[in-house]
């Protein structure tokens, strides 16, 4: 009987070990903070963001210039690429007490386009960006944190970009990817 309940249990863990996992998808809209750092643990870039894909607005505040641009990459860390390989499900913090862990799938994968290979952090059930661990032969290593989000727009008006950038060019934009977005190296 034993032998029995043992096998019936290693098939479950085997059964479920197999299972492919589809990646979730990200809200359209978030508002977070982010935190970028390289290999060399030097913080790349911090702030907060709003996050609508499609266009990226590099905005100086204090040298009051905007730069608008088109992001033409398929790879962005606030989503799960659809032919990622799922790692790993884990519980961050504990499950000895209800609602004090937070279940995250990790993934793996390399870009066709940037040739960047990545794992990519999310939650579980509501398909937020956790974290990035990136890796790219032209920029190198990153860390992306990302913090503090919320679902949805409360401020509809935190996508209408400053004043300063009202005389940013609509029309043959020049193209960005994350990487370039992030060095302020754009073509």
């Amino acid at each position: 009987m034993k032998l029995l309940v043992l096998l019936s249990i290693c098939s479950c863990l085997a059964l479920n070990a197999g299972a492919e996992q589809t990646p979730c998808v990200s809200p359209p809209l978030l508002l977070g903070s982010i935190a970028i750092t390289t290999k060399d643990g030097n913080l790349m870039s911090a702030g907060q963001y709003v996050y609508d894909a499609g266009i990226v607005y590099e905005i100086d505040s204090a040298r009051s210039t905007c730069k608008k641009f088109a992001m033409k990459s398929s790879f962005h860390p606030m989503r799960i690429p659809t032919n990622a390989k799922f790692l790993s499900e884990i519980i961050l913090g504990t499950t000895s007490i209800p609602q004090m862990g937070l279940q995250i799938t990790s993934w793996e994968g390399e870009d066709a386009e940037t040739k960047a290979k990545y794992v990519l952090t999310f939650t579980d059930y509501t398909c937020l960006p956790v974290s990035a661990v990136i890796y790219s032969k032209e920029f190198g290593w990153m860390t992306v944190g990302f913090y503090n989000q919320l679902l949805g727009i409360q401020d509809p008006m935190a996508f209408v970009p400053p004043a300063l950038c009202e005389t940013a060019v609509e029309e043959n934009l020049p193209t960005t990817d994350f990487f370039r977005a992030l060095n302020s190296k754009h073509t």
